[in-house]
């Protein structure tokens, strides 16, 4: 494989090995398989910003960890990109489970998509969607802890939004919704044992 030869012609882990260097590669990469990409993983999530998520997903981890793709056959490159493309996918149905299971414990409505951001999330905290027991229990949370669970539980935003909104990183975000979901619900189960 030589400088000269067009991007149209290499195979896809040509096209992966030169992303090394070459971005402009990577993006030939993409321009070959996002649109095929994107109808697949359509077709496993039936919903079109979902796949769409996930398509951008896909390739900004594939960018990520071109360098460490070790593929040598001819079509390793596109079965590495559908294989990051599953586990996301496979990551994206857990996390809607998980969701709209806490979800139900909270007494909130389920499948609603609503924006905005912190503010508009506690202001949905009310007598409407929770319970006064809920709201109480809500507000013993520490600030990081509400505003955790507000982004990722109210707002739906990825792990790595909420760490970008909360300056912290995505590791830290999962601890603080997690946290924060543990002890609301201690805190509803002292509530209910009253």
């Amino acid at each position: 494989m030589g400088p000269e030869q067009p991007y149209s012609t290499r195979s896809d882990t040509e096209l992966i090995l030169a992303a090394r260097s070459d971005p402009a590669a990577f993006e030939a990469l993409f321009d070959r398989h996002a649109a095929t990409l994107r109808q697949w993983l359509y077709s496993r999530t039936r919903d079109a910003a979902s796949a769409q998520d996930l398509l951008a997903e896909t390739f900004a981890q594939a960018w990520r960890s071109r360098r460490s793709f070790k593929g040598s056959e001819p079509h390793a490159g596109g079965a590495w990109l559908y294989g990051i493309a599953r586990h996301l996918v496979g990551h994206h149905h857990r996390r809607g489970r998980v969701e709209t299971a806490g979800r139900r414990r909270l007494g909130m409505a389920i499948g609603q998509d609503e924006d905005g951001g912190i503010e508009r999330a506690l202001a949905r905290i009310d007598a409407d969607r929770l319970t006064g027991a809920v709201r109480e229990a809500f507000q013993t949370l520490s600030e990081d802890q509400r505003r955790a669970i507000g982004y990722r539980i109210f707002d739906e935003r990825s792990y790595e939004d909420v760490a970008l909104a909360l300056d912290c990183t995505p590791a830290t975000a999962r601890t603080r919704v997690f946290r924060g979901l543990s002890a609301l619900r201690a805190a509803l189960e002292r509530g209910a044992a009253r």
